[in-house]
């Protein structure tokens, strides 16, 4: 008599102990992979939010000088050399150049004409990354009105950083280590503009914006 060999067992449904941590482990590289994208994807749209303030910033300053053939002249300013000052307060640029000086009895905007009109006011910020660098932890990314004070940040929240071709001779240092390494010492520009970037770190050009090509 032959005998009948059983028939096999029927896998039970579902997924195993090993195909379910696979398949877990698989969305969790993709939703990594997709998270530092979206990061990427944020900076780079904050680095050029911080570019075309910078321009903007450099393009206020030409056209003050192209309606009073002068530059404006920030606190901290020496006679008889290049200038180089912030976007803060303190340093009285940016209400010269948005011409709200007040009742100053030296006014270098007379006229009261805002160059910056293009400058949006500056968003609120709970935390700016690179406060350290000096900034604010509050605003980010246009122009802050506090106190009776007039400063504009980029959007990580710093001051720009400006040279002024005070001594009139059509050319400035160039503060990019980078660009001086390549030999490109000098800028031929009236005004230049920068940011420390995300990092806050002025010396650490790779994530810095700049109003010069």
């Amino acid at each position: 008599m032959k005998l009948l060999s059983p028939l096999p067992r029927p896998r039970a449904a579902g997924f195993t102990l090993i195909e379910l941590l696979v398949v877990i482990s698989i969305i969790a590289l993709l939703a990594a992979a997709s998270f530092a994208g979206y990061g990427k994807i944020v900076e780079g749209v904050k680095k050029k939010e911080a570019t075309v303030m910078a321009v903007a910033v450099a393009n206020a300053v030409e056209q003050f000088y192209a309606d009073y053939n002068r530059l404006p002249k920030p606190t901290s300013a020496t006679d008889g050399s290049d200038s180089e000052t912030t976007t803060e307060a303190g340093e009285g640029l940016v209400k010269v150049i948005i011409g709200k000086e007040g009742d100053s009895e030296a006014l270098q905007n007379p006229r009261n004409i805002d160059y910056a009109e293009g400058i949006k006011p500056a968003k609120s910020a709970k935390k700016a990354k690179a406060a350290t660098a000096g900034g604010s932890d509050k605003w980010s990314n246009g122009l802050v009105f506090e106190d009776e004070s007039y400063e504009i940040v980029d959007t990580w929240g710093n001051y720009y950083k400006i040279k002024l071709d005070s001594d009139y001779d059509k050319e400035l240092e160039n503060p990019n280590i980078d660009e001086v390494a390549d030999g490109r010492i000098k800028l031929p520009k009236r005004v230049i503009v920068w940011s420390p970037g995300k990092d806050g770190k002025e010396e650490t050009w790779e994530d810095n914006v700049k109003s010069w090509d």
